[in-house]
């Protein structure tokens, strides 16, 4: 009793349009949920994700869930991701994903997952990588295993925004480091990340894991700026 009065005077809020939130989910209400701006899927020849690395990665399948726009919903939820420390958000973007993808059999023949790795030092600062949560969301639904230290980020690269494309890369051209490569081996593994916009990193970290023996490669991004 004293829980649901709580409930009603102190409601928790959605972080995609900041109004109450009075079902029984966490972070996202059920509206923006279902509002927010779905992309073309994997089978589509519109597919921007794949344009994005056609000819740069060589690919199994790749996507990315939600089309990002500025001042949108999906930028309010990753900038509370990503800067105001709710966690919660990663795992719900990751779990919506992996449920509406798993019905277009995107993830068929994958065997673990893989979280685009930040510098320790900046998931010290941030107290986490969303990547990680993300791929932990996507796990729930799929049970693939999440393999969050099989790469690793050695290089602390400046931030990305503001740069070129060229740029970019040579921001990134060797900031990753395979780790733990005999978890890698022979396997189809999908790397994960929040948003995708140039791919410069995506592809960095995408190439540095290729080099692994008889691994494949899948690629699923929460947005796309495309």
């Amino acid at each position: 009793m004293i829980k649901h009065l709580t409930n009603l005077l102190f409601p928790k809020l959605c972080y995609a349009c900041g109004k109450p939130i009075y079902e029984k989910v966490d972070a996202i209400c059920l509206k923006c949920r279902i509002a927010l701006p779905r992309i073309v899927q994997i089978n589509d020849h519109l597919n921007p994700v794949a344009k994005i690395f056609k000819g740069r990665l060589q690919l199994e399948r790749a996507t990315s869930f939600l089309r990002f726009e500025k001042q949108g919903k999906l930028q309010s939820l990753l900038h509370n991701l990503k800067y105001k420390g709710i966690s919660s958000i990663g795992i719900n973007l990751g779990e919506l994903a992996a449920v509406e993808l798993k019905e277009e059999n995107f993830f068929a023949g994958m065997e673990a997952i893989v979280p685009l790795p930040i510098h320790p030092k900046k998931a010290k600062m941030r107290g986490y990588n969303q990547s990680d949560l993300i791929a932990d969301g996507i796990s729930k639904v799929t049970e693939l295993e999440v393999l969050k230290t099989a790469v690793i980020k050695v290089n602390n690269s400046p931030s990305q925004t503001r740069k070129s494309r060229y740029e970019r890369w040579q921001n990134v051209a060797t900031a990753f480091k395979v780790n733990e490569a005999e978890q890698l081996k022979g396997k189809h593994v999908l790397l994960v990340d929040d948003v995708i916009t140039t791919g410069a990193t995506a592809e960095s970290c995408g190439l540095t894991l290729l080099k692994v023996e008889g691994m494949k490669l899948s690629f699923l991004s929460i947005g796309c700026t495309y």
